[in-house]
């Protein structure tokens, strides 16, 4: 079923809860991405922000969307914008959505001949050059450490095995957490654990799973 058509200045455009619901996420999930990227998207070209009168009025024609009840800044999404959406979220299911939304969502053939010129139709060089900086934003990605969220994450998994391998013990769960940030810090080449890349968060919690209680 496609979503109901908004057209923002003469443009098709999607709200975050119609972007999410094609997607097969969640409002947050699209909101989350926006924020973490916000640098890559531009206003008017990827997206329109609705606030004040415009918002009221909006919310105005559509007073039975519930998704629309407590929002502040409603975010519009363009074919670019869902298109940086579709490569941020790095699934197939997003790709494969977003594909679908050009063909029956985003294209024009339905609209009267003056809306049919504005088409948004993504130019060769327009998708190369988007390919280049989520390329770039990738590249960078890989030098991040981990957030507040993942760290507490990644010592969770630590007290749970060291507690799993001392048991009651104290003072062998002492021995046993030096030797596991030992490990960790050795394996990564970090100073710290707070410094080991988020690309590399699942591979750690996989070796602090399985480790076995042995000094670095």
């Amino acid at each position: 079923m496609l979503p109901e058509i908004i057209v923002h200045d003469s443009v098709r455009v999607l709200t975050s809860a119609q972007l999410a619901e094609s997607f097969k996420t969640d409002s947050k999930t699209i909101n989350r991405n926006f924020q973490r990227n916000q640098g890559q998207f531009e206003l008017g070209v990827h997206y329109f922000a609705l606030t004040g009168e415009d918002l009221k009025a909006f919310k105005g024609a559509r007073q039975n969307d519930a998704t629309l009840k407590y929002v502040s800044v409603l975010y519009l999404w363009t074919e670019k914008g869902a298109f940086l959406h579709a490569q941020f979220s790095k699934s197939k299911q997003a790709k494969d959505a977003y594909r679908a939304l050009i063909d029956s969502y985003y294209t024009m053939l339905d609209k009267p001949p003056m809306e049919q010129s504005q088409t948004l139709a993504i130019s060769l060089a327009d998708y190369q050059q988007l390919e280049s900086r989520v390329t770039t934003l990738e590249q960078r990605l890989q030098d991040v450490t981990l957030h507040s969220g993942e760290q507490l994450r990644l010592r969770k998994e630590v007290n749970q095995r060291v507690y799993e391998l001392a048991g009651g013990e104290k003072d062998a769960r002492r021995a046993l957490f030096r030797a596991i940030w030992s490990a960790i810090k050795e394996r990564y080449h970090v100073g710290s654990y707070r410094d080991v890349k988020q690309q590399e968060l699942q591979d750690a919690l996989r070796f602090v799973a399985k480790w076995g209680g042995e000094a670095s």
